[in-house]
């Protein structure tokens, strides 16, 4: 009872010392005493006890890292001695040493002796844990290699997995140790136990491997064939674990005769296998036939469980990379296990297959298309993903089966809308891999174009741009022109450049992109044949992805200067990228329009607009050139919807369509907007310019004859003004310009204007084109705003009928130049208007932002008892001086408005409540 109660009060010690130990207040002199008590309990390797002592000592090391040093050398002068708890203090000592690493070492021959006393499970943790004790590996290697005989299965397992540890650490070279230790993994193959055999196979691969490297040039092939039909000789082993691992052994080894591993393909003995000798040890005199070798890979492939066909399977990649028939004969096995019931299966199959076809070797049948289709429209997205990379690098030999691969593809687009952007760049690579096939695409391309054209679905309009991205492809190969490709594919697939460039994002950037397109659209559109063979851009383009057939097209690095359209200032803003991008996709759509596609451009064109939306104030551009780029896209977009009532024309009409003419009006007005509204145009001048010239033709070609006198002086004035600026510029005149004035001298000053003569220069439409320009730095925008104070359908103004009423109006102008003209317009629901001049030195000024208070007398009373008045702010265009208005009071030219009507209320008083 006594020793009992000493062991408890030891015990209860103990855990009031952990209190002590964990608080970190605790003085260093009571710590000190503290291990001095816990180091004077080691030597008694009394179990119950010591199992405390170790882990406050090691909770001690954490607490008090300066006492590390210390408890290891305590725990390590004690370790031979405690026998009942030796495991234990290595897990200690070995977890001080991690944290310390300047800690002493443990001495190999105590391990070794601790190691070989222990009992089994201590022995077990020791040999998992040996390499924690930076032990060296001439000890290692002869623990782990005498403990391969040990009784106990588990510890041989665990001395075979210590083997490989050795030998994949590297610095084993000695050769005698590598064939004993190759011939002992080999004795245990035949091991009772299956984790013993599991673990013996994988031995097997690893020492083999050393093995093979070890021996010379002229042996080496024997070597590897041995150890290779030595793993043979295992695989139909009954346990699932080891079959496993013999199928990984494989891919370790890697290699073999070509005629050992085309035997592993085949159930039936082949004359070719010849034989190969096994590696000879003491336990093993015998050879081995290449006969062991026959149907191993059916037998994997077939086996009932899905662990065994994947690691058969993958194991596929390995052999495939060192032999030249393999895969050839190996395909045909592989897409048979595309219809595996496991996911993981299939993908490694497609793995495999795609490391063939990488290689250049995959040859697909016709016999293989429905297993790969299948694939193509798998549930799984990996299976979808590698199935599209293998057709990607494909070599289909005829147009059934390109046709049955696009079809495939386009199915899946249909189930699986998320794939579009890797769906765009198969169909790209694709498309450049059977170039010579594309002209039978075309044809289908323009029948589902002609079916589509009048409902254009969500994923009808998928299907055009998947067969878009297939033909744009085409030209990248040399085996087809530029010429051969109607222009309407290049310039439709402007139009899908964002959707494109996501799909290529890793083929070229949305600017090489940019650049191909309108490159190639400019020359399809071309009658001659001189880019056939000697394209600046496509050689570029070509040279640069010669070395890397089967990889993603590389970006171009000698691209044409005139081809890249995008500054480096650009480049370097993200903001002014944007803006750049823009111009082009407008350029885009305006081809579109020329070939009757104006609901795609009109799309396109919208599109552009919500871009332009997402750039903030924050960004780089100012506020009046996002203002700008708005209102001009605006314009293409009023130029896109009057334009269909233009394409069809053969004759001059005089009838006017209320529709196309509230276009034309629009249009007009917003042209005048965009030259009134803005300050500081610089290059966009002849850009805005020209667009007023475009508009007056259509204007001269559609209209009546009373306004055609009128809309040509417009037109001179323009053409005049426009090559003022030009002059003024020093710059070049483009060819809608040039064209434009001589059809003006050939018409002559006349009003009179022929069918004929108006067919020949609505010719010049076709001259016009919205090409890029650079936004000026100091653009800003004229506006307004107008309130009425206190006004509103519950607080109107009074007023007495038929006398002048005055409304106060808090004016506010940004931007607006002195010598502006500007006027209050105060209208009425009939159309009567007033106009009150508003006197420059209301508003003089240098700053950019001036407000000021103005009361605006109406004489617009009626006799009623409430109405209502629109009042807005105007500015006057005094570069209109054709068409002058002729008013007594008012502007003499027309008038765009710098704001939103705004609505004053006003109610009726008598003339008597009025006096008083």
């Amino acid at each position: 009872m006594e020793e009992d109660d000493s062991v408890s009060l030891t015990l209860h010690t103990l855990a009031s010392i952990r209190s002590l130990i964990i608080n970190a207040d605790t003085p260093f002199s009571v710590i000190s005493s503290v291990l001095d008590l816990l180091t004077g309990l080691l030597p008694r390797d009394d179990s119950p006890i010591l199992h405390h002592v170790l882990k406050l000592l090691s909770d001690l090391s954490l607490s008090r890292n300066d006492l590390a040093p210390q408890i290891f050398e305590s725990i390590l002068s004690n370790l031979l001695r405690l026998q009942t708890s030796a495991a234990e203090s290595l897990a200690v000592l070995a977890s001080l040493s991690e944290r310390n690493p300047t800690a002493a070492a443990i001495d190999g021959e105590a391990f070794a002796s601790i190691c070989i006393g222990a009992d089994v499970s201590s022995r077990m943790w020791m040999l998992r844990n040996a390499e924690r004790f930076d032990l060296p590996s001439s000890v290692l290697f002869t623990l782990f290699f005498g403990f391969t005989k040990d009784p106990y299965p588990c510890i041989r397992r665990v001395a075979l997995d210590g083997l490989v540890y050795v030998c994949e650490a590297g610095g084993f070279d000695h050769a005698r140790a590598v064939q004993g230790c190759y011939a002992r993994a080999v004795e245990l193959l035949d091991d009772d136990e299956d984790s013993v055999r599991s673990s013996a196979v994988r031995a097997v691969s690893v020492w083999g491997k050393v093995l093979i490297a070890s021996k010379e040039d002229a042996n080496r092939r024997e070597c590897s064939d041995a150890v290779f039909l030595q793993l043979c000789s295992v695989v139909r082993d009954m346990s699932v674990d080891v079959r496993v691992e013999v199928f990984k052994a494989f891919g370790v080894i890697g290699t073999a005769s070509e005629s050992i591993i085309l035997q592993t393909l085949s159930k039936k003995v082949l004359r070719a296998a010849g034989k190969g000798k096994k590696p000879q040890n003491r336990f093993s005199n015998e050879s081995a036939d290449a006969a062991a070798a026959a149907g191993v890979f059916i037998h994997g492939f077939e086996d009932e469980f899905y662990e065994v066909r994947e690691a058969a399977v993958e194991s596929f990649h390995s052999l495939s990379v060192n032999s030249i028939e393999f895969p050839d004969e190996a395909v045909c096995l592989l897409m048979d296990m595309l219809y595996d019931d496991y996911m993981v299966v299939r993908l490694k199959a497609l793995e495999a297959l795609h490391h063939i076809a990488h290689m250049g070797n995959l040859k697909i049948q016709e016999t293989y298309i429905p297993a790969f289709l299948d694939a193509i429209v798998d549930t799984s997205e990996n299976i979808r993903l590698t199935a599209r990379n293998i057709l990607k690098l494909a070599k289909l030999p005829d147009m059934k089966l390109v046709n049955k691969g696009v079809d495939g593809v386009l199915k899946s687009l249909e189930m699986y809308p998320q794939d579009e952007p890797d769906i765009l760049s198969t169909l790209f690579l694709l498309g450049q891999n059977h170039s010579n096939f594309v002209v039978n695409i075309i044809k289908r391309f323009r029948a589902k174009l002609e079916t589509d054209s009048g409902n254009k679905s969500e994923f009808n309009s998928r299907q055009v741009s998947a067969f878009l991205m297939f033909i744009i492809s085409a030209p990248l190969s040399n085996k087809q022109s530029i010429t051969s490709i109607p222009p309407l594919a290049f310039s439709y697939s402007l139009a899908m450049l964002g959707k494109f460039s996501c799909g290529l994002h890793d083929m070229m950037d949305q600017d090489t992109l940019l650049a191909y397109l309108a490159h190639c659209t400019t020359r399809s559109a071309s009658s001659g044949t001189e880019f056939n063979k000697a394209d600046t851009f496509l050689n570029a383009y070509r040279r640069s992805n010669a070395d890397h057939s089967g990889d993603p097209v590389l970006l171009p690095s000698n691209i044409p200067a005139e081809s890249k359209p995008m500054a480096s200032k650009e480049e370097l803003d993200p903001a002014l990228k944007l803006v750049s991008h823009i111009q082009l996709k407008v350029k885009a759509a305006w081809l579109l329009l020329q070939s009757a596609f104006s609901k795609e451009a009109i799309r396109a064109l919208r599109a552009c607009k919500q871009e332009l939306s997402t750039l903030t104030t924050n960004s780089s551009i100012s506020n009046g050139a996002l203002g700008f780029m708005c209102q001009y896209v605006h314009l293409i977009e009023l130029l896109a919807q009057v334009w269909p009532h233009f394409e069809n024309s053969r004759h001059t009409s005089t009838c006017r369509s209320v529709e196309l003419e509230l276009l034309m009006e629009e249009l007009e007005i917003k042209l005048m907007e965009i030259r009134c509204r803005f300050t500081g145009l610089s290059t966009e001048v002849s850009l805005v310019m020209e667009l007023v010239i475009l508009g007056c033709l259509l204007r001269l070609y559609k209209f009546e004859i009373c306004c055609r006198l009128s809309c040509k002086k417009r037109l001179s004035a323009t053409v005049s003004q426009l090559e003022l600026h030009h002059e003024q510029q020093c710059t070049k005149p483009s060819d809608f310009l040039t064209e434009t004035k001589k059809s003006l001298q050939e018409i002559g000053s006349s009003g009179d204007i022929s069918c004929l003569t108006l067919l020949d220069l609505i010719k010049k439409f076709n001259c016009f084109s919205p090409e890029q320009f650079t936004l000026s730095g100091n653009l800003q925008c004229v506006s307004a705003e107008l309130e009425v104070p206190g006004n509103g359908p519950y607080n109107p103004v009074s007023f007495v009928a038929g006398l002048p009423v005055a409304i106060p109006c808090e004016i506010k102008l940004l931007n607006v130049p002195r010598n502006s003209r500007l006027w209050l317009r105060i209208s009425r629901s009939d159309d009567t208007c007033q106009f009150v001049y508003l006197d420059p030195n209301l508003y003089n000024g240098g700053e950019t932002e001036k407000r000021f208070m103005f009361t605006a007398v109406a004489c617009m009373t009626p006799r009623a008892v409430v109405f209502t008045l629109q009042v807005s702010i105007g500015i006057e265009c005094l570069f209109e001086d054709v068409c002058c208005r002729k008013h007594r009071y008012g502007p003499k030219h027309p008038v765009t408005y710098l704001c939103k009507e705004r609505e004053v209320h006003f109610s009726h008083v008598s003339r008597t409540e009025a006096v008083l």
